[in-house]
């Protein structure tokens, strides 16, 4: 019996040109902002990364807090707009059940804002084809989102530095 590859996709606008955002662009293993509660219960937290996702054949391999790891090989790069990858190695929590596959991040130019569209494919394997589909697909799309508002952090502009009064 093969497995259905179902795809989940979040889509986000940037209030920058498309050219800065691609310099912003990460995974979830390198967002700097704390998971949420709903991400820290359902997936293992992301604690270290080796490796590099630049260009096309880089491997990248995340160590994560249920003591798991994800790796991710770059499969294609169109540089400023999109960035493909597939996971050739995974051992986190439900990876028996869930096997992520791959994904894609994609950046679109609207003048001075742009689009970033990612997306997400994996496949359900034996008990886990009986959890709801939608349950998954909230998880995924609530990851694809908390890297959308890290790279908005990212970008936004850095407060002016104040001068702290010392008291004499």
């Amino acid at each position: 019996m093969s497995n259905k590859t179902h795809i989940v996709v979040t889509s986000g606008r940037l209030s920058c040109e498309a050219r800065r955002a691609w310099e912003k662009v990460c995974f979830y293993e390198h967002i700097s902002t704390k998971p949420s509660l709903l991400l820290r219960t359902a997936l293992p937290v992301p604690q270290r990364t080796t490796g590099a996702y630049s260009k096309v054949g880089d491997v990248s391999r995340c160590m994560y807090s249920d003591g798991g790891y994800l790796t991710k090989q770059i499969t294609h790069i169109v540089a400023g707009e999109r960035i493909e990858f597939d996971i050739i190695e995974q051992s986190i929590r439900y990876a028996g059940r869930i096997m992520l596959k791959g994904g894609t991040i994609q950046i679109e130019s609207h003048d001075d804002t742009c689009s970033v569209r990612m997306s997400t494919r994996y496949e359900l394997r034996g008990g886990a084809r009986l959890v709801p589909r939608f349950f998954i697909n909230y998880v995924v799309s609530a990851m694809h989102k908390i890297v959308l508002h890290d790279m908005r952090v990212r970008l936004a502009p850095s407060a002016a530095p104040t001068l702290a009064m010392a008291a004499h």
